[in-house]
This record gives C-alpha cells, sequence and structure tokens, in this order.
C-alpha cells in the first residue's frame, strides 16, 4: 500500500524524513518530472559558461553522512566526473 511504503529507487523516504511531507501520488521536489528542468537547465548553463566564459563547471560529493572519498581538487577532471 503506497500510504504505508515508500517506493523503491525513489527519494520518497529522504524527501519525508527531510522535509516532513509524504508525497503518495508521486510528484513533489523530488519528482523526476520536477527534477528534469533543472538538470536540462544545468545542461544548457554548463556549456554556455564553458563557450562564452572559459568557465568548467566541476561538482562531485565528497561524504555522505560517515562515508568519504579522496578527491585532489587541483587535478580532478571533467573525465574523471563524466566516467562515474
Amino acid at each position: 500500500d503506497m500510504k504505508v511504503a515508500y517506493r523503491p529507487s525513489h527519494a520518497d523516504a529522504t524527501y519525508d524524513a527531510k522535509y516532513g511531507v509524504r508525497a503518495i501520488a508521486g510528484g513533489g521536489r523530488s519528482s523526476a518530472r520536477e527534477t528534469i528542468g533543472r538538470v536540462a537547465a544545468g545542461a544548457v548553463a554548463r556549456k554556455i559558461l564553458e563557450k562564452y566564459n572559459g568557465v568548467e563547471v566541476l561538482a562531485y560529493v565528497s561524504k555522505v553522512q560517515d562515508i568519504g572519498c579522496d578527491v585532489n581538487d587541483s587535478s580532478f577532471t571533467r573525465e574523471e566526473v563524466d566516467s562515474n
């Protein structure tokens, strides 16, 4: 029953824990339908910034709770990000 169980591979449980909002029917800020616009806008912005301003945007998650990673910020490349 969707009123009790969280959907597998969705952000329902995380969103509920963080914001106290339960979107049983789907949707909300953790919805793929909602997120796709942000992802597309970010991809376009990344290309524009690189083409017209020479700015390369790189990002990674360095730590989730007590699980971390060692990344050398001065040598880390887009190829490493894209390969993950």
